[in-house]
Order: C-alpha cells, then sequence, then structure tokens
C-alpha cells in the first residue's frame, strides 16, 4: 500500500499543454536559417486532493503529522484524480531547399525519455492507506474502480514541418519509433476490504486486471516492449475585425507498444481471507510462524500472475487552441486540451502574451481542468542573439506560492540554437 501511494505522490505531474511539433517549431524558422538545435525538459506536479507540502514531505520522507493528513482528507472526494508525466530529449530541425517541389519544408529528429503516471482512487483507498483499517471495524472500505497506469519509454521520432510562419497556414507530421522500458498497471472494477469488528480478520474481495513489465529488466537501457506512434499538427491563419488570428489543433502520441512474453498478467476473481496468527508465548515465537504470511505469498494468495505479452496504448493527447493578436504588443489564446487513456479531465485555459519587443515575450496562463483543478502559469521567451533562444517557465505555480492549499506545480525549460 505505501509503495502505491509513494508512485502516488511524486509522479503526480501535469505537463506543458503545447504538441510537441508545435514546441519544435513554435517561433519563426527564419529563411537565414539552416539549421535548429534544441534542448528540452518539463515535469510537474498535480492532483485534485494531494497538496503540494504533503507530497514534498512524502516524496522527501519528511514527517507527515495528523493535522497534514487532516488537511488532505478535507479536500479527498468520494473519487480522485492525479496524473504525471516527464519529459526531456533533443531535437534538431533542417531546412530543406525544397522536397517534392515544395519550398518551405523542414526535417526534423527528436529523442525524448519519457515517463507517464495516472490514476483514479477513493476516498477509503486514502484513508486507509494513511489512517489504517480500524476505523473500518465492522465495515467494508470501498476501493472500487481504483486505476493506476505507469508508463515509461524511450521514443526516436522523424518527421515534417511546413516553416512558413505568418501567412500561410502550417503543417506538421511525424512518426516515431518507442522503446517500452517499464509498465505497471492495476485496474479493479471490484476492490473490496471489510475488517471484522473485533479486528481478528479481513476479507479483500476484488475483481482486477494487473500487467507488469518484465521486472529482471529495469532502467533505461531495458528494452522490453517496442511500438510505434503518429503525430499531427495543423496551424491555420485568418483575418477578423480584432486582428489577425490562428486556429491550430494537433493530436499526439496516438499509438502503442507491444511488451514481451517475459512481462507478467493476472485477471483475478477472488476473495483473500486473512485472520493473522497466533503466538501462544514469545518463548515459541520462530520463523515458521510467519512463514506462510510473508509478503511474496500474500501477494501470490492473491494475485498469481503469469507470463504473457500484452499492448499498451498510448495516453494520446488532443490540442485545440485560437489565438487572436490584437495589438503588436498584446494576443490572447483561448484551447482545450484532453489526454485519452490517463484519467484526464478536460482542461480549458486562456493565455495571454505581452510582447515587450520582437525578442522578449511574457506570458501568463490561468486554466481549470486536467490532473488538479485551477492552473496558474508564467513563461518567457527571450532571443538572446547569435542564434541563441530560451523558453522557460511554468504552467503550475500554485504550488509554490501556496504549498499548503495547492496542489500544482510545473517546470519546463528549451534552450534553442540556429545555425546559419
Amino acid at each position: 500500500m505505501k509503495k502505491i501511494l509513494f508512485i502516488l505522490a511524486i509522479l503526480s505531474v501535469q505537463i506543458n499543454a503545447d504538441a510537441q511539433i508545435a514546441a519544435i517549431f513554435s517561433d519563426e524558422f527564419p529563411d537565414s536559417t539552416k539549421l535548429r538545435i534544441g534542448l528540452v525538459a518539463d515535469y510537474g506536479v498535480n492532483a485534485t486532493a494531494l497538496t503540494a507540502q504533503f507530497v514534498n514531505k512524502f516524496y522527501k520522507g519528511g514527517f507527515i503529522d495528523v493535522d497534514l493528513k487532516d488537511q488532505v482528507l478535507k479536500r479527498t472526494k468520494n473519487m480522485n484524480n492525479i496524473g504525471a508525466d516527464l519529459n526531456y530529449g533533443i531535437y534538431v530541425g533542417i531546412k530543406l531547399d525544397s522536397l517534392f517541389h515544395k519550398k518551405n519544408v523542414s526535417l526534423f529528429f527528436s529523442v525524448r525519455d519519457r515517463a507517464h503516471f495516472d490514476a483514479r482512487y477513493s476516498k477509503d483507498f486514502y484513508k486507509v492507506g494513511f489512517y489504517g483499517n480500524s476505523d473500518f471495524a465492522g465495515q467494508t472500505a470501498d476501493f472500487n474502480d481504483f486505476n493506476l497506469n505507469f508508463l515509461r519509454y524511450q521514443q526516436l521520432q522523424v518527421g515534417l514541418f511546413s516553416s512558413k510562419y505568418d501567412s500561410a497556414a502550417r503543417w506538421g507530421i511525424a512518426l516515431s519509433f518507442l522503446k517500452g522500458e517499464q509498465y505497471s498497471s492495476i485496474f479493479a472494477q471490484k476492490a473490496e476490504l471489510f475488517t471484522s469488528e473485533d479486528g481478528q480478520y479481513i476479507d479483500f474481495n476484488t475483481t482486477m486486471q494487473v500487467a507488469q513489465s518484465d521486472t529482471a529488466k529495469k532502467g533505461i537501457g531495458a528494452f522490453n516492449g517496442m511500438g510505434a506512434s503518429i503525430d499531427i499538427y495543423f496551424e491555420a491563419p485568418f483575418k477578423t475585425r480584432f486582428g489577425d488570428s490562428k486556429l491550430r489543433v494537433s493530436v499526439a502520441d496516438v499509438g502503442a507498444i507491444k511488451f514481451n512474453d517475459k512481462s507478467l498478467f493476472l485477471n483475478q476473481d477472488s476473495l483473500f481471507h486473512y485472520e493473522g496468527f497466533n503466538v501462544s508465548s514469545v518463548y515459541d515465537l520462530q520463523d515458521s510462524t510467519f512463514a506462510n504470511t510473508s509478503q511474496d505469498s500474500v501477494i501470490n494468495a492473491i494475485a498469481p500472475f503469469k507470463n504473457q505479452s500484452f499492448s499498451v496504448t498510448l495516453p494520446s493527447v488532443l490540442n485545440l487552441s485560437y489565438e487572436n493578436r490584437f495589438t503588436k504588443h498584446f494576443e490572447m489564446v483561448e484551447g482545450i486540451r484532453y489526454v485519452f487513456n490517463g484519467n484526464y479531465h478536460l482542461l480549458a485555459y486562456v493565455k495571454g502574451n505581452f510582447i515587450i519587443n520582437p525578442k522578449f515575450e511574457i506570458s501568463a496562463t490561468v486554466g481549470y481542468g486536467g490532473y488538479g483543478k485551477f492552473n496558474y502559469g508564467l513563461g518567457v521567451f527571450a532571443n538572446l542573439g547569435k542564434g541563441f533562444i530560451v523558453y522557460a517557465g511554468s504552467a503550475n505555480l500554485e504550488g509554490f506560492v501556496t504549498p499548503k492549499k495547492a496542489c500544482g506545480q510545473s517546470a519546463y525549460i528549451s534552450l534553442v540554437k540556429n545555425f546559419r
């Protein structure tokens, strides 16, 4: 139980809302530039109930007192969603003289290390995990519809992008080869824990599916599966009475990874009854007393795994946004974002870009949804000269400012170098 909660706490992350292709060519790719190299990284923390203070103490090993647990309990609803993404990598963009007799087309490659986590859990799950089951004496704790997914993989991507920036529509398409490193999932349609009134026994009634990649091979070098995905991006400019506008739509990570037959799989429908063990005297206490109640024996009794290959559908991302430039110094973006297969709520956001000058911009974002509730962010774009460009900021500042009340923490940075 503690290991599961540990994963939930440290990996409840919300990522930047930009599509991968758009992030590579989010600014103008000048005609004088023939090559672009970029380093990118983003991380974040968000949840509907676990506060930033709670997560930080849990992750760093600090003491979580009753007051802190009670604060989180007050925020916890009947069902709670949390999620995670961590990405970093490098990309290269190459401007082609022409492709199929078409100008303004760029070829790009990227290599990324990526991790995703999402989960859905009940209020009773949190209470049993951090308070124990004594309050449920004579009652049943409801863990039904518990859902947990963790996926880590490496991505090699190649694609084409239309680099014309202002007057024409821009498009992009990319294909990716995926190396599956690690995967774990639990889906418990039924999960009910009954504790007897006198505390003498517990019953765990469950109908669940569990899948896990090869446990003998871990780390970034592990090759436990392979797959493919596709990303598509389209941007259309047009004019309105308010000024120049753009409509952007993208879908990313549409694909799957098949993990090999060394993986573990369970499809279980059972009732586990546990009465503990009796010790008549401390002088008679022997290792054999605990032999049948070891961690492995309990797990095997509840979840007898078998080796089996399986396929995992990636959490696919849909982005839709509308941008309007009111003046040469201000533009506004309204958008929505949704993650399929990710226990995700629709995220709606508004972003204001303040163009101080052509080489420096500041952005402010407010949104609602995703893995948390309200999201507040700040970002900066700076052209440092000599071909260097920096993007940096946070999509979730609230957890840094008010860690006792807010859940979201995130940061992103991108360093770009354009070569003539």
